[in-house]
């Protein structure tokens, strides 16, 4: 049964493999730790970056709870839930963000992980959520409407993975 639980020590090989699919297979929607630097060192090495990014100690930056999705001992995907409306994530990375290991994908965990990061949001106080996601992420943009996301509008949006290109914003009442 997958669950999303906190970054650990424990799951950090599997984050690392995670990553690594999602390089080696040119994923420029979501874009993770570059497995490269990812070393026996790096849980430590980035803890208190995260613990930062949770207290909203990081400037310009909305604060940021990462959570890794796992089923059965196996790191699946990640979570990201930003509970600030910054320029940032009003206009670019949304209040949360998702993805899945390549080689998961088409067994419904993005579903799944959404729908449980959705129950995280409403503990954090929210009571709606922005998500964003590029006009030709065909998956995403069902997975965001299935979960109920409205969409409000599409803008044109830049950042380095993906370019230029179309971002669709909708939100997603808890």
């Amino acid at each position: 049964m997958l669950q999303l639980i906190k970054r650990c020590p424990e799951y950090a090989s599997g984050y690392k493999e995670y990553c690594q699919e999602l390089y080696d297979n040119n994923v420029v929607y979501f874009r993770p730790s570059n497995p490269d630097m990812i070393d026996e060192e790096w849980f430590s090495r980035t803890k208190s970056w995260y613990d930062k990014k949770e207290k909203g100690l990081i400037k310009g930056q909305s604060p940021s709870f990462h959570y890794w999705a796992v089923d059965d001992g196996r790191f699946i995907g990640e979570f990201q839930l930003r509970t600030e409306f910054t320029e940032n994530v009003m206009f670019d990375i949304g209040s949360i963000g998702y993805a899945v290991r390549v080689s998961e994908w088409g067994k419904g965990y993005g579903t799944e992980i959404i729908r449980q990061g959705l129950k995280l949001a409403k503990k954090h106080g929210m009571e709606k959520v922005l998500f964003t996601v590029n006009d030709e992420n065909t998956i995403s943009i069902h997975v965001c409407e299935k979960m109920g996301g409205k969409l409000m509008d599409t803008i044109e949006a830049f950042n380095d993975a993906e370019g230029h290109h179309l971002l669709r914003r909708y939100w997603i009442t808890l």
